[in-house]
Parts: structure tokens; sequence; C-alpha cells
């Protein structure tokens, strides 16, 4: 039988993109906005209490990540010294705060905790956030879409303080939040963007009726804009309606290509293909097996293409690839290594539970919890290692394809390629499969955790938490830095300009890349 991670090794992200958003936006029609009644919400020590009890046990018994990145010591000093403060009432927020601050901790991009389970419907409903959608570049707040009426705010104008507090404490606040692998300020920078940033606001600093914004317009000038705090169905609505956003709208929110796959080859750069790989999403796949014939169809058919018009370049984009199903990550790796002989693209994934009652609360089919106890090996330290078998075939040595690409690859990348783009990227990096350009990572360069997941609604406050079932060690060696991402060969940032003029540096500093060598 097929272990945890056959069945569910796809590690997406789980928030929905601007355009998601607008289409929610507008199937609410005219619907008037509600009330948050988390606001007034208080909840008892004793209820607390029992939520946190249940998710340290869900932690303590599950999470196979937990004492990755801190000492078990250190540890279950933290998980003490929170319990300890859950002495008297809270405000529901102030609570959720210090559940956030811990989900934070373990350090863990698939661990993570969101005030409702319907906190999207809530966030389109009911909270009045923040209408503008920015984006965070190089240290800075930039507004990306204005969904007020207001025409004053332009994309570009830099944050400089909301409500009296500077954007830098505000970022530093809201990054204590983010969940992310490790030590990475680029995943962090990436998240924090469009949509995500109005929610992080509303839920860890304030929740005011107006926000009381100082900007800095594109001249340079110090501007004072006042804007209401509104759902955000309304604020998609005006942000489609302001003409300052039509040039933005018409670059950034177009819908989304048919296939998430792509190839073609360059005008402007001789015997260069260009593949983007939007996610590894198995293409309608319902299962590992064929979510991995799916994506070899497809490189299959793009390696024939290639060869057929003499490809010497392959420029691979997996920037903002927030990842899928390992597999896919896997089959890519065969038909772009460079060794000849098999290498390994993990050394071991692991789970510290075989038999948690917790279970029952994951993905995983009734039909495999049945069969969990045979698809791992207890090992001395108390954890259990996924069976290397015909079922795993991530878990083997993996082949080089024998129709591989084997010209020079550039690959593009950056804080929003995470989980299974991140470990292909690691393993990438670590064979030398070829050039790195961009930013780092998303993902750890060891690896991460993920594979299967449990989904857990704590019962007095409504506090909803994902955590991860399966640890992975990407085989790459020892990282430089633990709990850092895969650092590009060639770091090239993404710009204001770049936003505002739609041009991408990123591809073309590989342009000039493949130009030089060919002169």
């Amino acid at each position: 039988m097929t272990p945890f991670r056959a069945y569910f090794g796809t590690k997406t992200a789980t928030m929905k993109t601007l355009l998601c958003l607008l289409l929610l936006a507008s199937l609410l029609g005219n619907a008037q906005p509600g009330t948050d009644t988390l606001q007034t919400k208080f909840l008892q020590p004793a209820d607390m209490q029992a939520d946190f009890r249940y998710l340290r046990r869900l932690l303590e018994e599950t999470h196979p990540g937990l004492y990755r990145y801190t000492p078990k010591v250190i540890m279950q000093a933290k998980l003490d010294s929170l319990a300890a403060t859950l002495d008297r009432p809270l405000p529901f927020y102030d609570f959720f705060r210090s559940i956030a601050a811990l989900i934070a901790d373990v350090r863990c991009a698939h661990t993570h905790a969101v005030p409702t389970k319907e906190w999207q419907k809530q966030y389109l409903s009911n909270w009045k956030a923040l209408p503008l959608l920015m984006i965070q570049i190089q240290n800075r707040s930039y507004v990306w879409f204005n969904g007020t009426n207001d025409q004053t705010v332009e994309p570009g104008f830099e944050f400089l303080s909301i409500n009296g507090q500077s954007m830098a404490q505000i970022r530093q606040t809201l990054y204590r939040y983010h969940w992310d692998d490790g030590y990475i300020q680029t995943a962090k920078d990436a998240a924090l963007r469009l949509h995500l940033f109005p929610a992080f606001y509303y839920w860890f600093i304030d929740r005011p009726d107006t926000y009381q914004l100082t900007l800095r317009n594109l001249r340079g000038d110090t501007v004072q804009v006042n804007v209401p705090g509104q759902p955000y169905a309304e604020s998609a609505k005006a942000l489609v309606k302001n003409p300052v956003n039509k040039q933005m709208l018409a670059w950034y929110d177009k819908k989304r290509p048919k296939k998430t796959w792509r190839l073609s080859f360059l005008d402007d750069v001789a015997r260069t293909a260009y593949l983007r790989l939007d996610s590894f999403s198995g293409e309608g796949a319902s299962d590992a097996e064929q979510a991995a014939a799916r994506f070899r169809g497809f490189m299959d058919e793009s390696l024939a293409k290639m060869a057929k018009k003499q490809t010497q370049h392959l420029i691979l984009d997996v920037r903002n690839n927030s990842g899928g199903w390992d597999i896919q990550g896997v089959e890519l790796f065969t038909y772009l290594m460079k060794s000849d002989s098999a290498v390994r693209y993990y050394t071991r994934l692991h789970t510290v539970t075989d038999s948690s009652e917790f279970l029952q609360f994951s993905d995983l089919p009734a039909a495999i919890l049945k069969t969990v106890k045979q698809q791992l090996i207890p090992e001395k330290d108390g954890t259990f290692t996924e069976k290397e078998d015909d079922d795993s075939r991530e878990l083997r040595p993996q082949f080089p394809k024998p129709n591989r690409f084997r010209g020079q690859v550039y690959i593009l990348m950056n804080g929003h390629s995470g989980s299974t783009t991140s470990e292909f990227l690691a393993v990438a990096h670590a064979n030398r499969v070829g050039v790195l350009v961009g930013e780092e990572s998303g993902g750890a360069y060891e690896g991460g955790n993920g594979g299967s997941f449990i989904n857990l609604k704590l019962p007095h406050s409504g506090i909803e938490v994902t955590t991860p079932l399966v640890y992975y060690d990407n085989a790459v060696g020892e990282p430089h830095q633990k709990g850092r991402g895969t650092m590009p060969n060639h770091t090239v940032s993404f710009t204001l300009d770049n936003l505002l003029k739609n041009t991408d540096d990123q591809l073309d500093f590989v342009k000039k890349l493949i130009r030089e060598q060919g002169k």
C-alpha cells in the first residue's frame, strides 16, 4: 500500500490569489457588510487552557518538525510559559495572537493558524480591513492596488505609517506571526502582499473604522490620507472601478492561462526555450502515480519540441510556484540532472506517530489509516521512517531520463518558490543542474515538513490549526546555514520599477548571460 506522502504529497499554499478573491467578491454582489463577532468575544481561562492543552497534545504527538529549529527543552519552556499566561479572561484576538506566535515559533511553512475556518468569507463580508493592497519590496511597502473610490493614492505610493505607527514597526510585528520555514525573509515578503497584509494587520495590530495613512507619492512628496476600513468585497468592487488601477489590472490580474505548464521559444535569444511551471498541481491528477504520468507526458512532448528546434539553452521559471505533488518535482529533476548514474532526491522521510488519535482529523483516506503501521519502520528514537518500496518512488535513487535535456539550464526563483518547488531547487542546486537566478527560495534547503496534514478546530475558541505529518530530509548534505532557503548563483531582486513598468530584470539577466555565452 501507498504510504502517507504518495497520496498527499502535495504541499500547496492556502492563500487565494487576487483574481480568486475578486471572483468571490463579485459573487457576493451587493451583500451588506456584517459584524465581526470575534471582536466582542471574550474567552475564559478554563476554555483557553483547554484549547491550549488540546493544541499542545497535537503538536507533541504528531508534529514531526516541532523541534527542528528549536531544541526540545526550549520549546517545552515556551509551551509552559504560554500555559501560565492563560489565567484571566482575554479578548479573542489577544488569545489568537498567543496561539499564532506559538505556531510561528515552530518555523514551519506548513503549520499555521487562522482565526476561523471561515476566515476568507469573513474577510470578504465582515472585517473592516485596510482597502489598499500592497507589496513588499526591499524592506519597503508600496501600494499595488487602491480599493477605494479616492483617486489620490496611486500604485507605487510608499506606505510610511498607518495610524501613527511606522511601517518598519508594522512589518516587524506582522513578520512575527507569519508561518515560514526556518529564517527565510523572502518567504515573509512574498506572503504578506495583496490581501494577506490587510488581514494580518486586522488580526494582529488593530481593527479601526478608519485608517490614517502617511504615504510618499511618486514625486517624493508626503501625502496624508484617511481611508475607511471595509470588507474586501467592497474594496474589490472599488478596485475594479478606480481608474488609478487600470494599468495594474491589465498587467497583473489577467485570467490564469489554461495550461499550468507552458513551453515557448524566445524570439530574442537564439536556440532558447522558456519553460514556465506555475505549480506542481498535477493537472487534475487524483493520486501521485497519475500526477507523475501527466507530468512525464508534458515533459516528453516538450523535450521532443526542444530537440526539433535544436535548443541549447533552457530557462526554467518556477517563480511564484508554491508547490504541489512531490513526485512532479522529482520527475522534473530526472529530466534535467547532469549525472549519468542514479542519485537520491530525499534521504529520509519520517513521522513521529503511527497511531495518534489526531490522525482521524488528517487528510489520509480511511483505507490508508488502517494500514499506516505497515507503511512505517519503527526507529529506536521513537520516530517512524517511511518504507522505500514500489509505491514510494520518490524515496528510491533517481535515474536520469534517456531523453533528458543536456544543454545549459537557467532557473528563475523567488521567495514564493516554496514547498515542492523549494525541494526541487535544493536538489537541483546540490547536483549543479543549472544556474539559479533571482532570490532565496521560500523553503528550507535541508527540507521541510508536509506530506499529509491535520486540520483541527480548537473547540472553545474556534481557531483553525493546520499541521503536517511528515518530516522531509532533502539529499543535499549539510546546509551552510540551517533554516535558510536555496540561494541563487546570481541574486537579482524584484524592484519597484519592475512593478510599475511591468518589466522583468531577472529574466533579462538570464538572457544577457546566454547572449554573453554565445560571444
